[in-house]
């Protein structure tokens, strides 16, 4: 029998396709030039391969990054925002850039203008909303004082009037001044808060352990319950344990993985600081059992359940289990685990 295809995955399909958009990119752009040199300048190349590979680029760098980590939804529709933003910045310096060229000097001083307004409104919104310092990259925070600069240079360059351009030299050199004072002093704080939010996502990380059940608890002792929506599901095996949290910090269960498919939880989902709840669920195959968890950041977290089997219950039949195991796993050791699962019967 022939060996099954592996799929290329998202992450390499992005790196294969970028390539493919540089090089035809280059490959059209580069004979046009050397073609029509006068209609076709090298500036023109520049413009146009900044403008087609950028946002590319940018959008590969996002995926790769997203197959490596795991994220929420959330910090991904961030990221997308924060991607959308670094393009049309990369443009609007790029049409600025054709702007000079072009010797469309009006057009050119305004976009200058108004781009050096939004960096040092950048820094600012930085220094004064101390909750905005993790959401401005650094690659940003570089990328926007490089291009500030250039522009600035060429904005004194392109100024027809000497005596004018004595006075705006001057001007753009006390800003870049303080523009760079600015930058330490926001790359400073940047560090201070990254180093404080790390602090509390690990004091938020979720640290709790199970109590083995051998029997099925009884209604007056359950005080707190979570189970999945898979209860009406004709499965025999049935799983019945306490788990117990830490002092750490609350813990959100969320949903449920088994018999190839995610159960979202219902009933008492959050466990507050040494505090437990009963846990059941029902399951065909023991193989790949996974609990999915989240911090009080909204940080999620994944967690690999072995159960083991005890006796099977006298009126209803039913295989009753226990959790025996609970082990932390990556998203990607997760995902390979689901993907390598035999049929079970």
């Amino acid at each position: 029998m022939e060996k099954e295809k592996k799929k290329i995955s998202k992450a390499t399909s992005a790196s294969l396709f970028t390539l493919l958009v540089i090089i035809v990119t280059l490959g059209v752009t580069l004979p046009l030039h050397f073609i029509f040199p006068d209609k076709l300048t090298a500036y023109w190349v520049i413009a146009i391969c900044v403008a087609v590979i950028s946002p590319v680029a940018l959008v590969n760098f996002k995926i790769n990054a997203e197959s490596k980590g795991s994220f929420t939804e959330e910090q991904k529709k961030a990221a997308s925002t924060k991607i959308v933003v670094a393009i049309l910045s990369i443009w609007y310096a790029d049409f600025a850039f054709i702007c000079m060229f072009m010797n469309w000097l009006l057009a050119f001083f305004i976009l200058a203008g108004l781009y050096l307004v939004k960096m040092v409104y950048d820094i600012a919104s930085v220094l004064i909303k101390r909750k905005d310092s993790s959401s401005y990259p650094n690659f940003l925070i570089i990328g926007d004082f490089v291009l500030s600069f250039l522009l600035s240079i060429l904005l004194i360059y392109k100024i027809p009037d000497v005596s004018l351009q004595t006075i705006v030299t001057a001007i753009v050199a006390a800003l870049i001044g303080g523009l760079l004072t600015l930058l330490g002093v926001m790359l400073t704080i940047k560090k201070s808060d990254n180093a404080r939010r790390e602090d509390e996502l690990k004091k938020a990380k979720p640290l709790f352990t199970f109590n083995m059940l051998d029997k099925e608890p009884a209604g007056n002792a359950i005080k707190k319950l979570c189970v999945p929506e898979d209860l009406e599901l004709e499965f025999k095996q049935e799983v019945y344990a306490e788990l117990e949290n830490s002092e750490k910090s609350s813990v959100k269960l969320t949903k449920l993985f088994h018999d190839g498919k995610w159960f979202e939880l219902q009933g008492n989902k959050i466990m507050l600081p040494n505090k437990s709840c009963f846990f059941s669920f029902k399951y065909k195959s023991p193989l790949n059992i996974f609990l999915a968890v989240e911090d009080t950041f909204g940080q999620e977290y994944f967690y690999h359940i072995k159960v083991v089997f005890l006796y099977q219950m006298l009126v209803s039949k039913k295989l009753f289990n226990t959790i025996r195991e609970i082990n932390e796993i990556t998203v990607t050791e997760m995902n390979n685990l689901i993907k390598e699962e035999p049929k079970y019967e």
